[in-house]
């Protein structure tokens, strides 16, 4: 489980249904299966993740957590 990221959506007030919906996803179970490390994230979308919660990816996500494509 990704704790940081977790502490950080709940710093900001944000759900995991909120963030789903900030990222584009249909359900918060695409969301919510980066936030307990089941799926590592693309960058792009790690990148999002950090600017919403007002964090810098590195603080976030080690970095074999993130994939590039």
């Amino acid at each position: 489980m990704n704790d940081r990221l977790r502490k950080a959506r709940r710093a900001k007030g944000l759900t995991q249904e909120a963030m789903a919906k900030l990222l584009g996803y249909q359900s918060k179970s695409g969301y919510s299966m980066i936030e307990t490390g089941r799926n590592r994230p693309p960058l792009p979308i790690a990148l999002q993740i950090a600017k919403i919660v007002g964090r810098e990816i590195e603080e976030l996500f080690p970095p074999n957590d993130i994939h590039s494509f």
